[in-house]
């Protein structure tokens, strides 16, 4: 009987556990070196600007400038700086929408840009120039600036619609003369 009490308590705290709201995650991390020894030896580097941010700020749409360190970057990524939905951590990194930073990210298991407060991510300011490497490089692409309006890529679609429109024209102008 008292076994039977135990058992419909524990089920009753297990389904009480299921209907809670996701909590916080609590994680730790050791003091990152500092951001001029990071700058060399970090794995990926790059400076950006936020343009826009999502889930709760913490992931950041970047507008890459430059990549210092590890692979080159596109000339637009996005940084997480904390687990999706409503989940959160201790670590979890915020970014504010028109600030540029010397990002420090890792590749997280999707092959996508991770950050937490745990990296040397730190808003720019010009005293960070001086740590800029000679093997500095521009984003994939370049900038929008850079590369102008893509007219070629604008004709085929433009003279698929032309064709389509007059074919229909023309059909509809036999079709009139017909009746």
């Amino acid at each position: 009987m008292k076994a039977l009490r135990v058992l419909r308590v524990l089920a009753a705290v297990a389904a009480l556990a299921f209907m809670l709201p996701p909590s916080a995650v609590l994680a730790d991390c050791m003091m990152p070196p500092p951001v001029e020894e990071a700058a060399q030896t970090a794995e990926i580097v790059f400076v950006g600007t936020v343009t826009e941010t999502s889930n709760h700020s913490s992931w950041a749409s970047v507008v890459v400038e430059e990549t210092w360190r590890g692979p080159d970057q596109p000339a637009a990524v996005i940084v997480k700086g904390g687990p999706a939905g409503n989940m959160a951590t201790s670590v979890d990194r915020f970014f504010e929408v028109g600030v540029k930073y010397l990002f420090f990210p890792y590749a997280d298991e999707a092959g996508g840009l991770a950050d937490n407060s745990c990296t040397n991510t730190v808003q720019w300011t010009a005293d960070l120039a001086q740590l800029r490497p000679a093997d500095a490089r521009q984003p994939l692409g370049g900038t929008a600036a850079e590369e102008g309006f893509d007219v070629a890529g604008v004709i085929a679609p433009l003279g698929v619609a032309v064709l389509v429109g007059g074919a229909l024209l023309v059909a509809g102008l036999l079709a009139r003369g017909r009746t």
